[in-house]
């Protein structure tokens, strides 16, 4: 085990840069950190690194058993965390992140539900709304709206997520011109979302039509990254909002809001309208995470067209124990 220890720490050598920086990760001096990897060299009978009193650089050797003893402690770590988890209950600190309004709108309805059936999970919610890097911020599963570019990362689909829309409210049509066609767009106030491809103000809206696709470029009052101030100008009579229909379901039934163009499919994007969870590519998911994500899928199963209060859906694990919960899918994708 003391050799195992070492090779822990020349791992954290080499990731830091320092014996130094690695002392500070485990509570060790310097000094300390460097004795310790002498231990594992004079063991091995080689040097692994050498040392100068500005940088450290691995020999050829030491960069060949870094390489392979990574790959080792990570079979290790797998191993004991299988063994740790054969028996037992889903817990720990699971960090997530989404968009603002999937985590307001979606989200929230869930962590309730998912608190009373996993109580041993804390989850840690993060809510931007531009993507994050998971291994740098240290996220354990992100929720993600269509358009998946990162091929390193494992993809599972939660939820076949109602189409974006076009909408306003009735006291702004009812005093603009009329909207029959996706050319009439040009004459409307548009409340666009921000999504740095143009510079002046603009944004581009895609409609599918026979034969291919038609982008018109829109402008108008206002351009944020915030769906919720989308929906709140649009209700102000700002103007017409592009977003998932689920953002606008309890506005849409009270009539506050009126979809607009409903025979045009449209997005701002690519049309692509699905909910995923993405998390770390590994051979081993760990249990939280598969817990959480299997969770979601089930929560997500019975959803309405874009309903997002608690009561519209419910939980698709209801009355099942927890083995059956955890093999509610037993392939997790990894494409």
């Amino acid at each position: 085990m003391e050799t195992l220890k070492n090779i822990r720490l020349f791992l954290k050598v080499v990731q830091t840069g320092s014996f130094s920086a690695a002392g500070r990760m485990v509570g060790l001096s310097p000094a300390s950190v460097s004795r310790q990897i002498s231990t594992l060299e004079h063991a091995l009978g080689v040097r692994l690194i050498y040392r100068t009193s500005r940088k450290l650089t691995l020999t050829e050797v030491g960069q060949i058993y870094y390489e392979r003893a990574a790959d080792i402690i990570q079979e290790f770590d797998t191993l004991e965390s299988i063994v740790s988890e054969h028996h037992a209950k889903p817990r720990g600190l699971l960090h997530v992140h989404t968009r603002v309004a999937v985590g307001t709108r979606l989200l929230a309805s869930a962590l309730p539900a998912f608190h009373e059936n996993y109580p041993e999970i804390k989850v840690k919610l993060w809510l931007t709304e531009e993507p994050r890097d998971l291994i740098e911020h240290k996220i354990d599963v992100a929720i993600r709206l269509g358009n998946l570019d990162e091929p390193s990362l494992a993809v599972r689909k939660l939820w076949d997520a109602s189409r974006r829309i076009i909408f306003a409210s009735p006291e702004y049509l009812a005093n603009s011109p009329k909207l029959e066609h996706p050319d009439d767009i040009i004459r409307h106030r548009c409340l666009t979302y921000l999504d740095g491809r143009f510079d002046d103000g603009s944004a581009l809206w895609r409609f599918r039509e026979r034969g291919g696709t038609r982008d018109i470029r829109v402008t108008g009052p206002i351009q944020v990254n915030n769906a919720e101030i989308v929906r709140e100008c649009a209700l102000a009579g700002m103007g017409l909002g592009l977003l998932p229909k689920w953002c606008i379901w309890d506005e849409l039934q009270s009539g506050r809001l009126v979809h607009v163009l409903p025979e045009w499919p449209v997005t701002p994007g690519i049309f692509d309208h699905n909910i995923y969870a993405v998390y770390e590519r590994s051979r081993y998911v760990p249990l939280k995470v598969r817990t959480f994500v299997n969770f979601l899928v089930g929560f997500f199963a019975n959803r309405k067209d874009g309903a997002t209060a608690i009561t519209d859906f419910a939980p698709l694990f209801s009355g099942q124990d927890l083995e059956d919960r955890l093999h509610f899918e037993n392939e997790w994708s990894t494409m």
